[in-house]
């Protein structure tokens, strides 16, 4: 369809439109309009200046009906639509099935989100980067070794990982980042130091595997051991990381 053919379908469809339906389309009209500022800090090969505009008015659409941050599922869905207008191949794994999130061009990409209260500018924690229900787990120091194992053989199926962060929420604007934590970052987790909490009073014991060089911690696994059984990622640097894209705009108006 024609640019001009699409304006014509609009046009004839907007008079049959009930009043309210008439002021959601007004409402994400007026949204479109507002202040905004998307930035590629470089010559990205993965966001073009098409998936960047395009991703970011999908950002300001979901706030144009809510205040929540972006969730995964939509984050999943946006990037491969935005990716396939540009023309790259991309293809989201079947639900149900574990390993990637997105193929594309070839490459199996992990994708999460973060969106925490307390979330940092320089440091980004991954809540849920896997579920550990297999293997040995209780309250044994070595225990810990087979669940990096088993985060590496996990790391062993993708090739990329990409997060989405919202750093600021609508106060007094919105402001999401697109960030690429490289996998040879984290594989350096094969090294790293461990720590069982047996202080804690949850079984199995929850445990760190510190990720150290030259005294200074690039990131840590957090073997949580509550109900999920889940292994998060704390604090990794984000300078040793990659940003490929960044949004900010204007929260809507309530304006009828």
């Amino acid at each position: 369809m024609t640019r001009s053919e699409r304006i014509n379908r609009l046009l004839a469809a907007i008079p049959e439109l009930s009043d309210y339906r008439l002021q959601l389309v007004d409402r994400i009209v007026r949204v479109f309009a507002l202040p905004r500022e998307y930035r590629r800090p470089y010559d990205s090969a993965l966001i073009s200046e098409r998936v960047l505009e395009d991703f970011g008015d999908v950002l300001r659409l979901h706030h144009c009906f809510s205040r929540e941050p972006f969730s995964k599922d939509k984050f999943e869905y946006a990037l491969e639509n935005v990716l396939r207008v540009d023309g790259v191949d991309a293809a989201l794994m079947q639900r149900g099935q574990k390993g990637y999130d997105i193929k594309i061009k070839g490459e199996n990409f992990s994708l999460k989100t973060e969106a925490a209260k307390a979330i940092r500018l320089e440091t980004i924690h991954i809540s849920k980067f896997m579920e550990l229900g297999g293997g040995q787990w209780g309250d044994d120091p070595a225990d810990l070794v087979g669940l990096r194992t088993q985060f590496l053989a996990a790391l062993g199926g993708i090739q990329r990982i990409l997060i989405l962060r919202a750093i600021r929420k609508g106060t007094p604007d919105y402001f999401y980042e697109l960030v690429e934590i490289p996998k040879s970052l984290l594989e350096k987790s094969s090294a790293g130091r461990f720590e069982m909490k047996n202080g804690s009073a949850q079984f199995p014991k929850p445990g760190y595997c510190y990720i150290e060089e030259q005294g200074t911690t690039l990131f840590s696994l957090y073997f949580d051991g509550g109900g999920e059984r889940k292994l998060q990622i704390k604090g990794i640097r984000k300078d040793l990381c990659l940003v490929h894209a960044t949004w900010k705009f204007e929260p809507p108006t309530d304006t009828p």
